[in-house]
């Protein structure tokens, strides 16, 4: 499968060479702590990220994005951990009126995660975002679907609802989110809902962001609640700095 979506990357840049216009771009950030969809992905230890991103005038896209990650794989005897995440895209994004639309693939890829270990983390997910004004603020609407999720958990389905908003020089808003999971027991934790509040700004060409992220996880639903895994599904702040390249 990773094949057939690197050729699907590679499809999507040989829309260069018709003549269309096309952007690459860069970005590299340092965050706090990287969490995701309320989770922590690195043992609530501080992330190096960065990505680059092909934009097509007739609004394909395509991109990487990688950071390091640590799930503790060694409390529980495993030998081959993950260090690091990549994540290949690709899909379009266009506009209907004042509604605008994308709809894309990931592919969530974990190298030098051996299949000997039992750690079997690369995972598809697919879907569309669709954004719409209200006034001076944006809404937004995700709905992603795995056919297997994350360690061979079977279908997911994860449903992001956001607002954002201009506040003089910051940007503030507010996201709403459910994972559902077919194998909980294997994934760790059950269907959950996480939600964040944040601010941003760019100070001198620097992103800044200022983050609070939860979940409806209680400490023993949490990956068995045992350290360090209980945390990982607690409340934090969270602050990141990134520089568009």
């Amino acid at each position: 499968m990773k094949t057939v979506f690197l050729s699907s990357l590679a499809s999507v840049g040989l829309l260069a060479s018709v003549g269309a216009a096309a952007d690459i771009t860069g970005n590299i950030g340092l965050t706090s702590d990287y969490v995701f969809r309320g989770l922590s992905q690195t043992d609530e230890k501080p992330a190096i990220q960065g990505g680059l991103d092909y934009a097509h005038s007739s609004g394909a896209y395509a991109g990487v994005w990688a950071s390091n990650v640590d799930f503790s794989e060694s409390d529980f005897g495993a030998t081959d951990e993950a260090h690091i995440e990549v994540d290949l895209y690709a899909g379009m994004t266009g506009k209907v009126g004042d509604l605008g639309w994308k709809f894309g693939g990931i592919y969530y890829a974990y190298p030098g995660v051996s299949d000997n270990s039992g750690l079997k983390y690369d995972y598809w997910e697919f879907g569309p975002t669709l954004t719409y004004p209200v006034g001076p603020a944006t809404a937004s609407l995700m709905v992603m679907w795995s056919p297997n999720f994350y360690n061979e958990t079977g279908k997911g389905l994860y449903s992001e609802l956001g607002l954002s908003a201009p506040v003089g020089s910051f940007t503030v808003g507010a996201t709403f989110g459910h994972q559902d999971i077919s194998r909980n027991l294997k994934f760790g934790a059950p269907d959950y809902n996480n939600w964040s509040l944040y601010a941003s700004t760019t100070v001198a060409g620097i992103g800044l962001k200022l983050a609070y992220t939860d979940t409806d996880l209680s400490g023993s639903d949490c990956f068995g609640g045992a350290e360090p895994f209980g945390d990982w599904c607690d409340g934090r702040a969270v602050f990141s700095v990134s520089k568009a390249l």
